[in-house]
């Protein structure tokens, strides 16, 4: 709606005489101020943490989706969601199976954030992400090299980095030299 410039003095006017006076008018004023002055002042590293780590896991979704199916085309250009993507990736597989319910927790994380700007990753959300064996495993074994902390954005963190080894693996040139020798292996060629 386009209001004439000279229409905003009565608005403000008018306005002021609905909410019973400038006391009472300037008070709700305050009180909406303070409240998005609260909303504002969330956990920006938390926040910010929680959205890298997803928008992490599902560049490397697309990556893999892309190299699994060439001649799929371009997923940015569909407008794919990330629960699209997710549910495109092959179940059936092992190696996503084991973390298929981390990558899916990510997300309910993900939308917990844009419908409450209170950004928390909880002991809960931790379990499902070292539910994955192999990850669970693989941090208790990188625990001897380094510090690590069962802090829950730590454990999303870690986790959000094994998704994307895991489902860059599969077509990467280090995994295609162990894959085949492990085929000569077994045919007893390569052995030196």
């Amino acid at each position: 709606m386009n209001i004439p410039e000279h229409d905003h003095d009565a608005i403000v006017r008018r306005a002021i005489e609905l909410l019973g006076g400038k006391q009472k008018f300037f008070a709700e004023a305050d009180r909406e101020l303070a409240d998005t002055n609260g909303r504002w002042k969330q956990n920006v590293e938390i926040i910010g943490r929680i959205l890298r780590a997803h928008l992490f896991v599902e560049h490397y979704i697309g990556e893999y989706l892309a190299k699994a199916n060439p001649r799929l085309g371009a997923l940015g250009e569909a407008k794919v969601s990330f629960a699209q993507k997710v549910a495109l990736l092959d179940a059936s597989n092992n190696e996503i199976a084991l973390i298929l319910p981390g990558i899916k927790r990510l997300n309910k994380i993900r939308n917990r954030l844009a419908h409450n700007l209170d950004a928390q990753v909880t002991e809960e959300d931790a379990t499902v992400f070292l539910s994955s064996n192999r990850f669970a495993a693989l941090r208790v074994a990188r625990s001897s090299e380094q510090v690590q902390t069962g802090e829950p954005i730590e454990i999303l963190e870690d986790f959000s980095k094994h998704v994307a080894m895991a489902l860059n693996y599969e077509f990467s040139p280090m995994s295609q030299a162990i894959a085949q020798a492990i085929q000569e292996v077994h045919l007893g060629r390569g052995i030196t």
